[in-house]
């Protein structure tokens, strides 16, 4: 295939996966199937055994027959951010498998994090999505053995911040949501990527954190959803970062 056909092919790919994964990414969300984000109840009283329960407000848009997120605005929204981010693959160029793999993938961390600011629940399925998609990366690595060794330095990375969370503030730091989004983008993007999407996350929470609390509009021991910030990490990985840590540790 000549470099002319495959640019026009990675263009319509991405104006093609724009406009069903912007639409699609509201339809998915809105008609997934409840069961899907019952959680264990964190305000149940101490000694009664744990349940599961849904979060009120999906329940109260589901009876309502609303939709849980409205289609405008966030369609446009989010046919934008598909628009613009897989333009730039195009343009950019890294092949059409890698184009359509990392589309894959925003759409399921877009997934999650929506799930994480309306509910603080993120489905596994999420998680096993990634999993599965991670498997189109494999080619990507020179070791056979990286995305297992990115998968446990991305739970490890979560777990010393959950240790350390415990030590410092008697609570949970980051959730069991975040441990598991870290581990699978380990999975996709090795160890040297999960490090700079933990740091970069990690960066961009602490800040929306800050304004939030100056704002007067929370405080420091407010549950805040960790995931926006970990798909603005993951799109900047994706898209501008790919390989760069390896790249500096080969340097050093």
């Amino acid at each position: 295939m000549d470099y002319r056909t495959e640019f026009i092919i990675r263009i319509a790919i991405a104006i093609a996966f724009a406009v069903i994964m912007g639409n699609g990414s509201v339809v998915a969300f809105n008609r997934m199937p409840a069961k899907w984000f019952e959680d264990y109840d964190e305000n149940a009283p101490r000694g009664e055994e744990p349940h599961r329960v849904m979060p009120e407000k999906l329940l109260e848009a589901d009876a309502m027959g609303r939709q849980r997120l409205p289609s405008t605005p966030w369609k446009y929204a989010f046919v934008g951010f598909f628009m613009m981010s897989g333009l730039y693959l195009a343009i950019r160029g890294g092949g059409i498998a890698y184009e359509i793999s990392v589309l894959c993938v925003l759409f399921i961390v877009l997934e999650m994090a929506v799930s994480d600011c309306l509910y603080q629940v993120v489905p596994d399925q999420f998680s096993w999505g990634l999993i599965a998609i991670a498997i189109s990366f494999n080619g990507y690595f020179d070791k056979w053995w990286e995305q297992a060794a990115g998968a446990l330095t991305g739970l490890g990375l979560s777990f010393a911040i959950l240790i350390l969370g415990n030590i410092l503030f008697k609570t949970g730091s980051i959730g069991g949501a975040d441990i598991k989004f870290f581990g699978c983008m380990g999975l996709i993007t090795g160890s040297a990527g999960v490090i700079i999407i933990f740091v970069l996350t990690t960066v961009l929470f602490a800040v929306y954190s800050m304004i939030k609390i100056a704002a007067g509009q929370g405080s420091i021991k407010d549950r805040n959803a960790m995931l926006p910030a970990g798909l603005a990490a993951v799109t900047i990985y994706l898209l501008f970062l790919w390989n760069i840590g390896d790249l500096l540790v080969l340097k050093l």
